[in-house]
């Protein structure tokens, strides 16, 4: 059912109103929407009205605050040992065959020859429209692209201009959630699923389409918290001398501040245009009832943008033979993982790419590692991550801490030890079918692979499984080699 205003009430919210009677209009207004509010709205007004709870705005939480490799190491090519001397932990392997198997890959055509002109990449699909075609509708904003279609009540284009305290924004509130706003959220949560995005992406969605109305940051922040939280999200506004917007996460989250609540972890995501600084805020007390659903960051790669693509290539020597990749991904990829806050190191692991330019990459990448023992094929895979990409650190590149997605990697000039570390696992996994770990050193991070037979070198025990040491940033080094700066040093190990 549609909440529909009178009419004296529609011509108010459509017509401009001066900061001197703000508070007139709310006063005239509000007993008026009261009887339009659903019985959720109504008590979580009664908790906006009260005084708000001051709360401490934690410092954000840093990852790994250890120095990385300015320069990664090399192992000369003609002189990269074979290591026979596994740690001195390790279990024995009297069950384990003394050889890998070779590995089993569909037949594929061979990467084309450096000499040869590069094949055209496959193009990346554009997404479907919001809806059926709009006869010539003029979308509400744009999306990394693609159009999306709103109808917006009157009362969503309201500026925000009283003071900042409880009874004014729970005015708003009450304001909001007596327009016809349901049809919006709808209609921008239909957008989100054709989009195919992750809560993190719709969540984007929701903040672009209230840029789209709102210069104001106040009323941005305000009209976002409120579609938000009808759309289900826990979403949380507090306020210091301007309106910060916060959300709880499954998980964690580095580099952004946040408060705690109720027992929830609450983060000043950026969709906030000003990084909300440690300090003192007001937050209300309680919940409404539609708030529930946390951000989650997984599947980042679902979600294919409109637009054009970008063409990388990548070349790597490996047994006196080059190869040549070359890979065609959507350029506005590269802006949308930028928005995304800084998580923990399985995410990275975990996200994969597109599924075009993943299909291409492993058809490249097949002919160089068929027919080869696991252990060769790993070696292969190394060096072309080892190899093929510059290294720089995050904070030459980028001058703070920014772990990149594997896609990111392929755009991006440089890379550092994660980012490969990230790249190489996925391969690794996606082509070959084995199980990889990530060792987390201080300031460092490598991986470690479980084979199918003996491979002698450095390794470390998890699951009743022993683990060899792939260290994609070692440039040369074969399985079973450690950086030299962390040998003999215990890493944290990560499944994802």
């Amino acid at each position: 059912m549609k909440f529909l205003l009178p009419l004296a009430c529609l011509s108010l919210l459509s017509s401009p109103i001066m900061a001197d009677d703000y508070q007139d209009w709310l006063k005239k207004t509000q007993s008026d929407f009261q009887s339009y509010l659903d019985e959720n709205d109504k008590a979580f007004v009664q908790f906006l009205q009260k005084k708000w709870t001051p709360v401490d705005v934690r410092p954000a939480q840093q990852r790994d605050p250890e120095p990385k490799p300015i320069e990664p190491p090399q192992v000369p090519v003609d002189k990269t040992p074979q290591p026979d001397t596994p740690l001195a932990e390790s279990p024995p392997m009297d069950d384990i065959p003394a050889e890998t198997p070779v590995v089993t890959l569909p037949p594929v055509q061979a990467p084309e020859p450096v000499d040869e002109p590069l094949a055209t990449a496959p193009e990346m699909p554009a997404p479907q429209p919001d809806s059926t075609p709009d006869s010539g509708r003029k979308p509400a904003f744009t999306f990394y692209g693609s159009p999306v279609y709103a109808e917006t009540p009157a009362a969503l284009h309201k500026t925000y201009r009283g003071k900042l305290n409880s009874k004014n924004i729970a005015a708003y509130w009450t304001a909001l959630a007596s327009s016809d706003h349901k049809g919006t959220v709808a209609s921008l949560l239909n957008s989100a699923q054709q989009l195919q995005l992750n809560s993190w992406g719709t969540a984007l969605l929701f903040d672009r389409y209230a840029r789209s109305l709102h210069r104001d940051d106040n009323s941005r922040v305000l009209l976002s918290w409120f579609l938000l939280v009808k759309a289900g999200f826990d979403a949380r506004v507090a306020y210091n001398d301007r309106v910060h917007l916060l959300m709880t996460a499954d998980q964690a989250l580095f580099g952004v501040t946040y408060f705690r609540l109720d027992g929830q972890t609450y983060y000043a995501v950026n969709l906030n245009d000003k990084p909300l600084a440690p300090g003192k805020v007001f937050t209300y007390e309680g919940q409404h009832d539609s708030g529930r659903l946390a951000l989650d960051f997984s599947e980042p790669v679902r979600f294919v943008p409109a637009g054009e693509s970008e063409e990388k290539t990548f070349a790597f020597h490996y047994a006196d033979q080059q190869y040549r990749i070359q890979l065609s991904y959507p350029q506005r990829y590269v802006s949308y993982f930028a928005s995304y806050p800084q998580l923990s190191l399985p995410n990275y692991f975990k996200a994969g790419l597109p599924a075009v330019t993943a299909q291409s990459l492993l058809d490249q990448l097949k002919p160089v590692v068929a027919g080869q023992s696991e252990k060769e094929a790993v070696n292969r895979l190394l060096r072309f991550v080892q190899t093929a990409f510059s290294y720089r650190t995050d904070d030459e590149q980028f001058h703070e801490e920014n772990y990149l997605f594997p896609l990111e990697t392929l755009h991006y000039p440089y890379s550092d030890c994660e980012d490969r570390a990230a790249l190489f696992a996925w391969l690794t996994e996606s082509l070959l079918g084995l199980d990889v770990v990530i060792l987390d050193y201080p300031g460092h991070v490598a991986t470690a692979v479980a084979f199918n037979g003996e491979v002698k070198g450095d390794q470390w025990p998890l699951n009743n499984r022993r683990y060899v040491v792939a260290d994609p940033t070692y440039v040369n080094a074969s399985v079973g080699m450690t950086m030299p700066a962390y040998a003999g040093v215990r890493p944290t190990i990560h499944t994802f």
